[in-house]
């Protein structure tokens, strides 16, 4: 700005009273000869500004681009006629700009514009959107959560003109929801109503914490009601604190929250928090964490996430919940208690009718229902679709209903029940409240051929096993995975074995409570077939190789275990234990998770087992080890080394033939003995039954010697 247009503007405003004290305003914009003076100008909204002609003739033309003639889109449209200039200063007029926004105008009188005569005003607020961040930077709060959700989904209300009063979450509130939800941050703008939830937290019209009162009612954005309360403790909206509160912004004002809010029709986090939060579900509830369902029922569906038709996650759920009176009078008439029932092996069936995992599928509807959506439609069974559907639940059995004008049945295998509450919605599925257990076909345990063994599990603690689960594995078909369940400290579970079939129990270690852990494996006469007791020196321990009433060979001498081994619980991945015998392949030992596993090896007389360790990781020294033990407990191979990968071992003798060697063809007289040493060349003071020893004698003689 040259020194002629200052002292103009000093004097403008020395003789302001007398020359155009009609014309005072918040700022002032003087025009010269082709100059708009200040050319840029930053206000807020609602602050007025004086156009003052010192000089020529100009207008402020404020809808048209002079020169170009494109529209300028201002936010209000603006025009002051053609005025000419005195040198005491003629007060073109006031404009008031109420309207936040970038005002731009010319002169279009003559050759102004073309000369470069523009001007451009900012009518800047510090609206609620900049007052997040200003907030957020604060260090006694966080909001940066909700910050992001408010100016993705509300951002027409932080920059508009208000007044709003807004509620915002902390983040320990937004934490909260997503730990219910079992989702993360950015996920929860899936939900379907999230727009919804988003306004509902916004409040029209200017309420400070010294205009809020008990009882008062604010209408919100999403159109339902918020209810403020004050206590002793202060004040709350719907259910939650006011913890800060009157951050002002030019349209409006932050309260900041302890809770989330949502409207009154929202569906609940999950139909786990559903079947949580309802007194009359216990017996249901208590089962389904059993079961380790309460995870998956607990998952938020993501419908199609990735554009392929499927939900990314499990779901959505529909359940068929009986009450705890249902469930007594069905325990009444099993003659059990519910405490037989959590414990039932049955207990997996029995649930698994009241749970229907998918949507209805276009493709077959109206008869069926699929686990997964490919046509993109996917709600769980309403009231209002049930009609003509048959559902598969999780057990693989059909349920059908019948839709009457007064009642919806739900047909099982064994009995019919009625629905006697619809439609209770969740983020992942929907519930229906039923009179009646949906009750199975029991069918009988059959004994194979070798009988009925039992598997006792024990936990000494009231955590039940905490994750960790044992599998039972029959000729290398998964027969069942059990467990003890939170709260128990006993699972007893029954199966059919046949004569000569392989039995492996897989301990999968996943919970803290390995060391509390128990069990034992009987047979139909009550013999103890393995048994594992945790402590805290051992490690949890499965058993592979076990045959079923395995008929006598005379030609065995000895059964050798070998024992995987990782302490990290890893198992051993991508790995395996190669076992040859005689040269031949005879088998490959596998522990894909857990701490420990042992496998049973038959051996015979001069049998030679060659261990090869086939593994495709990366670092083997991250694989564990091995121990190979003979029936009598001594240490045939030992592989488990610290930090150093295991290492094939071969031509492993285990027992050689009493024709080749016996120990009482030593002649004593005719050599001395200097020592015996076992194959791993540790001194030994006594030759035990069943075991091979290499006897070294004064005159350098080493001879390999098996005492039967």
């Amino acid at each position: 700005m040259n020194k002629t247009v200052l002292f103009l503007i000093s004097l403008i405003y020395l003789t302001s009273e007398t020359s155009f004290a009609q014309c005072e305003a918040d700022h002032i914009v003087i025009l010269n000869n082709f100059e708009f003076v200040p050319s840029e100008l930053v206000i807020v909204p609602g602050e007025s500004v004086a156009f003052i002609n010192i000089e020529g003739i100009h207008n402020l033309n404020g809808i048209n681009n002079s020169v170009t003639g494109d529209y300028f889109n201002n936010p209000e449209d603006y025009f002051l006629e053609d005025f000419t200039g005195t040198p005491e200063g003629f007060c073109m007029g006031i404009i008031e700009f109420d309207t936040p926004g970038i005002y731009n105008f010319d002169s279009s009188y003559g050759f102004d514009a073309q000369s470069g005569m523009s001007l451009t005003i900012n009518s800047d607020a510090f609206v609620l959107e900049d007052l997040f961040a200003e907030v957020d930077a604060l260090d006694s709060i966080s909001i940066w959560q909700s910050q992001y959700a408010f100016q993705a989904y509300t951002s027409s209300y932080l920059n508009g003109d208000g007044p709003y009063t807004i509620f915002v979450p902390n983040d320990d509130a937004v934490a909260d929801i997503l730990n219910v939800l079992t989702i993360g941050q950015f996920v929860i703008f899936d939900l379907p109503n999230f727009a919804e939830i988003m306004e509902y937290h916004i409040a029209e019209g200017l309420y400070f914490e010294d205009d809020l009162y008990d009882g008062l009612m604010l209408t919100s954005a999403q159109g339902q009601e918020l209810t403020i309360t004050e206590n002793e403790s202060g004040f709350f909206v719907d259910n939650a604190q006011i913890v800060n509160s009157n951050y002002t912004a030019y349209n409006g004002v932050i309260h900041v929250i302890d809770q989330c809010l949502a409207p009154s029709n929202s569906p609940e986090a999950t139909v786990m928090q559903i079947i949580t939060d309802s007194p009359n579900h216990e017996i249901f509830e208590e089962a389904i964490l059993a079961l380790g369902l309460d995870d998956e029922l607990s998952s938020l569906v993501i419908l199609d996430n990735d554009g392929s038709g499927i939900p990314d996650g499990p779901g959505p759920w529909t359940i068929f919940a009986p009450t705890d009176e249902a469930f007594e009078l069905f325990v009444e008439e099993m003659g059990w208690t519910v405490y037989d029932l959590i414990q039932s092996q049955f207990l997996s069936n029995i649930i698994n009718q009241h749970i229907v995992n998918g949507c209805v599928d276009d493709y077959n509807f109206p008869y069926e229902i699929d686990e997964y959506c490919y046509d993109g439609y996917s709600e769980p069974l309403l009231s209002s679709n049930l009609s003509f559907n048959i559902a598969t639940n999780l057990d693989g059995e059909s349920l059908q209903f019948i839709v009457n004008e007064n009642s919806i049945s739900v047909v099982g295998q064994e009995n019919t029940v009625e629905i006697i509450v619809t439609d209770l919605f969740a983020y992942n599925g929907v519930i229906h409240v039923i009179d009646a257990v949906i009750t199975p076909k029991f069918e009988e345990i059959q004994a194979g051929s070798c009988d009925l063994w039992t598997l006792e599990l024990t936990c000494s603690i009231e955590e039940g096993w905490s994750g960790d689960a044992l599998g039972i594995v029959i000729n290398n078909t998964l027969l069942e995975t059990i467990t003890v369940s939170e709260g128990s400290q006993e699972f007893i579970y029954q199966f059919g074995v046949d004569h000569n079939d392989i039995v492996d129990l897989l301990y999968f270690a996943n919970g803290p409570s390995g060391s509390y852990n128990s069990y034992k494996l009987t047979d139909g006469e009550g013999q103890v077939i393995v048994q594992w007791t945790g402590n805290s020196n051992n490690s949890p321990t499965g058993y592979s190789g076990i045959y079923a009433c395995e008929p006598y060979d005379p030609n065995i001498c000895e059964k050798i275990t070998v024992e995987l081994m990782n302490e990290f619980g890893y198992g051993w991945p991508y790995s395996s234990l190669d076992v040859y015998r005689n040269g031949s392949y005879d088998q490959s030992i596998e522990m894909p998770i857990g701490y420990s596993q042992i496998t049973q090896i038959n051996a015979y007389e001069n049998d030679s087992f060659d261990f090869i360790v086939n593994t495709q990781l990366m670092f083997p020294e991250e694989l564990g080890g091995y121990k190979i033990r003979s029936e009598s407990g001594t240490t045939l191979v030992d592989e488990d080394n610290v930090n150093e990968a295991p290492e094939s071992n071969n031509n492993i003798l285990v027992c050689e033939s009493e024709d080749n060697v016996n120990i009482s063809e030593i002649k004593s007289e005719e050599l001395t003995l200097v020592k015996m040493v076992d194959v791993l060349g540790r001194k030994q003071q006594e030759h035990k039954k069943g075991s091979i020893l290499f006897y070294i004698y004064d005159n350098g003689k080493v001879e390999k010697k098996f005492n039967p």
